[in-house]
């Protein structure tokens, strides 16, 4: 058996160079890297109206098939998993490296024949088949994937790709049975089930990837998992500023940073996947480090400096009893009483969430978060119209609305609008005005300013006393410091943070370095 083993492998490289159909048109070819191996990845078109995605695989022999159920089994034996490791992401990590080092220890006992890279490859897929989900996890290890669907076993996988949009794949699960099978082993990692009883899951992976599953008949195709992939490396205020994605003007940036610094209460709105979190993300680093945060989600997506004093708080289903759930709203009120510098709500969604997060604004704490609107106008409209019914005079602790933007043909992201919100105090209604201090303009694919602040830069000066002046200077300053950033490639969510903490303590000394550093020569 080892000999056959041996002589058969993975067959890797057969897959690797085999031909498209005559049919196949490449349109975009790179690899992946997944740990120590690669795999390459080709998307064609087909002729049949959608693009393709075809990740090359290896092919495995029965013999080496057996091989590998063996060294499973002798792993099961062998390392005892635990629960609460799968709860954890850093111990869920360290539980799957453990595996890769001691299958590839079996394997190497037996396949003696066999390259470092066949039982690299090998070793993988022991584990992803393990405590993964099987040649799923290969696809999740692209950068350029954003959602990866299951529809049933009768239906190859399907990606939506950052570039290419909806594609299929070359993956198709082999049974209904192992699609609940991937299905419960989220769950578990999360402490849910998923059944025939409760047939619907929303769930995370370690990773921070959002999860849908549903089961057959609700799903009456078949057994469905849906994976919103997330960035692993969480995005900054330096990443939409680069050319390359050119989300935010450097003035609007500065601006933002400004009004974080000074505790604006600020929304951030928009459409479905136009970047909403992404952009609450990257100006979290503007909060100052001697400040307690805390954040409220329903699933983990926001990342700040690992040196805040941070307390990122998660909602938590009911069980089957309907027992033991933990709501957003529980979440907001309870932190109230945690002493919170900054509140942070992943997504402000109902009458009673936004009812405390104004009420929290009126007791002084400074309140961000994300409303799903396209416009600042239509932010306004939802929060005092029925079902939220919020006071168009409460309305008023609301500073600034952030409205991002995803052009549907082109798939690219953008800050739609920053506007501030004005009390008019002409108005019989209470409502505010909007003001729209920076909007993007399509033709030019720039956000460009096209008014003056009223009243951000007004409260600014009272409570901090600065002219006029001094507050060009300052946002001149803050945009010197974040073009610096760009050019240096300083992208890391610590090292930015790091950046603006030192400009926050020794301002003067650190806009020295960057316009010396600036105008040195090359």
């Amino acid at each position: 058996m080892v000999e056959a083993a041996d002589k058969t492998g993975t067959g890797n490289e057969a897959k690797q160079n085999e031909d498209p159909s005559e049919k196949e048109i490449k349109i975009d070819s790179y690899n992946i890297q997944l740990g120590d191996i690669s795999f390459p990845i080709n998307i064609v078109d087909a002729g049949d109206y959608v693009g393709h995605y075809k990740v090359y695989l290896p092919e495995i022999d029965f013999v080496t098939e057996a091989l590998l159920d063996e060294t499973k089994r002798n792993l099961v034996s062998e390392v005892q998993i635990e629960t609460r490791n799968a709860m954890d992401s850093g111990k869920y990590a360290e539980l799957k490296d453990k595996f890769l080092v001691r299958s590839k220890e079996k394997l190497r006992g037996v396949l003696k024949k066999s390259s470092d890279e066949d039982i690299a490859v090998l070793s993988r897929i022991v584990v992803n088949d393990m405590i993964g989900l099987g040649e799923i996890e290969y696809v999740l290890a692209d950068p350029k994937i954003e959602e990866v669907v299951i529809n049933s076993s009768k239906d190859v996988v399907w990606v939506f790709h950052k570039v290419h949009g909806w594609l299929k794949t070359n993956i198709k699960i082999k049974s209904e049975e192992m699609i609940m099978n991937y299905a419960s082993r989220i769950a578990r990692e999360v402490g849910r089930e998923i059944t025939h009883l409760e047939p619907l899951l929303d769930a995370h992976l370690t990773s921070g990837d959002r999860v849908n599953a549903t089961l057959f008949p609700i799903s009456t195709i078949g057994n469905t998992i849906t994976i919103r992939r997330f960035s692993r490396t969480p995005w900054t205020i330096v990443h939409l500023l680069d050319p390359k994605f050119n989300t935010i003007s450097f003035e609007a940036a500065a601006f933002l940073w400004l009004a974080m610094e000074y505790e604006m209460n600020t929304l951030v709105s928009g459409g479905t996947a136009s970047g909403k979190t992404s952009m609450l993300n990257a100006i979290l680093p503007f909060l100052p480090a001697n400040q307690r945060i805390i954040t409220i989600e329903d699933t983990r997506e926001l990342n700040l400096p690992n040196y805040m004093h941070w307390v990122p708080l998660s909602t938590r289903p009911p069980t089957s009893r309907g027992e033991g759930e933990v709501s957003m709203l529980d979440l907001v009120e309870n932190s109230l009483r945690m002493r919170p510098d900054r509140i942070i709500v992943g997504e402000v969604r109902r009458q009673r969430e936004a009812e405390v997060l104004f009420e929290a604004m009126h007791t002084g704490h400074s309140v961000y978060g994300t409303f799903h609107a396209l416009g600042a106008w239509e932010v306004t409209e939802r929060i005092i119209s029925p079902p939220m019914n919020i006071p168009p005079l409460v309305l008023g602790s609301l500073h600034m609305i952030v409205t991002q933007y995803m052009n549907r043909r082109t798939r690219q992201r953008r800050t739609y609008e920053i506007a501030e919100l004005v009390k008019d105090v002409k108005n019989d209604t209470g409502r505010p005005e909007i003001n729209v201090l920076f909007k993007w303009k399509p033709r030019l694919d720039k956000v460009e300013k096209v008014s003056n602040s009223i009243r951000v830069i007004d409260e600014i000066q009272l409570f901090s006393g600065m002219s006029d002046r001094e507050i060009e200077q300052d946002l001149a300053g803050k945009r010197k410091v974040l073009e610096w950033l760009l050019a240096k490639n300083i992208k890391e969510v610590n090292d930015v943070g790091k950046i603006i903490t030192e400009y926050y303590i020794d301002k003067e000394t650190v806009l020295d370095l960057v316009e010396n550093d600036r105008n040195a020569p090359k």
